[in-house]
């Protein structure tokens, strides 16, 4: 009896991170029992000047890279390539950050907590993996878990367990989303900043409109957590720079794209939400004095 191979498409965006791209194609591209695995990747070399496109070119010629021009982030350029992806109707489609890398079993994990997810409630489901923090061993990124219904922009991450577990949304790190739910929910929203919450939100979206989101078993993966070197907490940045850096598409998202969010998932105390992220921009001093990293 012949199986039918899985399609996957795997969409990631990348921007002069030359050497964590190749390895991380390389954690994907080496993934052990996929043999019942179509592994396609749209990658999006986002006006990259190290010779990322280049490398990747010549060293996994089997990537398909879209060229952006710098200006796309995460939110623009994994809808890029999500977008071109979705033209070939794939089984399942691979969110993947290139700065994470895979463990030898992720895929296997990530496939079999779909496929058991969905025999249990004939229902696809969205899966993502926990992922650990490359240097401390501690988790940094995989699913999450709204705080309270008095906070709902307030996310609690996952540990991981031995057995998958539920979640309300998730980062995007590594994330498998069926094909049904892209038929439904579609691409990531173009309403958002170009670097923040487009992740959080599909996942929301998805659960308000009827689809659930699992977390997969162990920890699938490792990425460097994201520091506090060059963004507003930087200490030795002047005050002009920092409020440079709260303004930039990586800083605060501007008005007009958090008011979107805040009235989408914030509840009825979105216009709160909404006002101190406005109190933030228009008085940083203030700002950066109360403010302490988490």
């Amino acid at each position: 009896m012949t199986t039918t191979k899985k399609a996957i498409a795997t969409i990631i965006t990348c921007h002069n991170r030359k050497k964590k791209t190749l390895n991380c194609l390389a954690s994907l591209l080496n993934q052990d029992n996929i043999s019942d695995v179509k592994l396609d990747v749209y990658l999006v070399d986002d006006g990259s000047s190290d010779g990322t496109g280049e490398a990747i070119e010549e060293k996994f010629p089997q990537v398909n890279i879209l060229k952006g021009d710098g200006t796309l982030y995460w939110n623009g350029g994994m809808r890029f390539a999500f977008f071109e992806a979705m033209k070939n109707d794939y089984d399942y489609y691979l969110w993947l950050n290139d700065d994470t890398y895979l463990t030898d079993n992720a895929l296997k994990l990530l496939l079999e907590t779909s496929i058991n997810r969905y025999e249990k409630s004939n229902k696809e489901v969205i899966v993502t993996g926990t992922i650990k923090d490359i240097y401390t061993g501690q988790v940094n990124y995989g699913g999450r878990i709204q705080k309270s219904k008095l906070q709902p922009l307030k996310f609690i991450l996952l540990d991981s367990k031995a057995e998958s577990q539920p979640c309300d949304t998730f980062n995007g790190n590594v994330v498998l989303i069926p094909r049904d739910v892209t038929k439904e929910i579609g691409n990531i929203s173009l309403e958002y900043s170009r670097q923040h919450s487009g992740d959080i939100d599909y996942g929301l979206r998805a659960k308000y409109a009827g689809f659930e989101s699992w977390v997969a078993p162990e920890i699938i993966g490792e990425c460097q957590s994201n520091t506090y070197k060059g963004t507003i907490f930087d200490k030795s940045l002047s005050l002009t720079d920092r409020i440079k850096q709260m303004k930039s598409p990586k800083g605060v998202p501007p008005a007009r794209e958090w008011l979107v969010f805040t009235k989408r998932h914030g509840g009825i105390l979105w216009p709160y939400y909404w006002f101190r992220t406005l109190i933030r921009v228009a008085f940083p001093f203030m700002y950066l004095f109360i403010r302490k990293p988490q």
